[in-house]
């Protein structure tokens, strides 16, 4: 299979809200998965770093990220620039936050604008040239907040030390503008959309008030996003977890794209009934009940739901809410696969 230049420009169709003839889909897949399906595909139709998640080959849009790098590896675990202590594995675990208490006195904010954070992003994108290419700051703002102070002692700063919290966000903002910059300046002409991993929810509710949200969050990424536009990209935020209450915001500061739209966390027909003129919904196939336990009529039935009643006047790309995991039966990924591309 191949991909044309029309897969990137139908991914542009449907932002504008127009009806592509296609539903655009991404498919992605953990490297843990990919020698069981190239046995059905061919390895040549799972794409990018042999230590990384894959882009299946007929997927219309392809993202890389921009990383924190380790400063000291000890495998199991390492030091980042920002001076925290993480613990690899099926998800990275931050052992020791960088900052003990409230205070940036003597801290200094490492430079992510650097040769080394963009290695490699001109190859990626000449590679996925066809495709629509986002390329996300991982972790690098809200979340990088709790990898600063930890999760429990960062949300009760919002309330204690909200200064501090103003301190510290700026900081990661100049961090992220500067970031952005480089990408506008050497690598403009080569993506399409700069998207940021800021995971707002959990399962059931938002990890904040929409108040505390306002108050820290928005003004910032509010310039961000500004910042991204007049630099001609769209806009991509990936927010895990029931983010419902806060996209009539995301909306308003200007995002183009959200993406995975859990269905376990969030109503996704109501967000797209609701807002789905003003905001382009990536995701929605389950990948934490139907994808693992399901079968494969009901990986289909859900493909299908998904495209009937989110597909309509644009504004969707089709895709699993996370990459096929360990886990996923073989013969699921494959009706997923398989129905992705019948129905796209």
């Amino acid at each position: 299979m191949s991909v044309s230049i029309k897969s990137r420009d139908t991914v542009f169709q449907s932002l504008r809200f127009e009806q592509p003839a296609t539903c655009p889909y991404y498919i992605w897949v953990d490297k843990r998965m990919v020698p069981a399906l190239a046995e059905r595909y061919g390895a040549g139709m799972f794409v990018g770093p042999a230590d990384g998640t894959r882009t299946f080959a007929g997927s219309y849009t392809a993202w890389t990220e921009i990383l924190a790098l380790p400063v000291e590896d000890h495998g199991d675990w390492f030091v980042d620039e920002f001076g925290a202590v993480i613990r690899r594995g099926e998800a990275l675990a931050v052992e020791r936050p960088a900052l003990s208490e409230p205070c940036l006195k003597g801290y200094r904010f490492p430079d992510l604008a650097s040769g080394a954070h963009f290695k490699g992003i001109d190859e990626w994108a000449t590679l996925h040239r066809d495709r629509f290419r986002i390329v996300q700051l991982g972790m690098l703002f809200w979340e990088r907040t709790w990898f600063m102070r930890g999760m429990e002692n960062i949300l009760m700063d919002f309330v204690l030390n909200p200064a501090f919290v103003d301190e510290l966000l700026d900081g990661l903002e100049e961090i992220c503008s500067r970031a952005i910059d480089r990408l506008l300046r050497d690598h403009a002409g080569r993506i399409d959309a700069i998207g940021f991993s800021e995971d707002y929810g959990t399962q059931r509710s938002l990890l904040m008030s929409p108040a505390h949200w306002r108050r820290f969050i928005r003004p910032r990424l509010s310039r961000l996003v500004e910042q991204v536009h007049r630099g001609g990209k769209k806009f991509y935020l990936h927010s895990c977890g029931h983010v419902g209450p806060l996209v009539p915001e995301f909306i308003d500061i200007g995002v183009d794209m959200l993406q995975p739209l859990q269905p376990e966390a969030n109503d996704i027909f109501a967000l797209k009934r609701q807002f789905g003129r003003h905001l382009c919904l990536m995701g929605g196939v389950s990948t934490q009940q139907t994808l693992p336990h399901g079968t494969p009529d009901d990986v289909r039935r859900e493909v299908r739901m998904c495209l009937d009643m989110m597909a309509g006047g644009g504004g969707y790309v089709m895709a699993p809410a996370k990459p096929i995991l360990p886990g996923v039966p073989i013969e699921n990924s494959v009706a997923l696969i398989e129905a992705f591309m019948d129905r796209g």
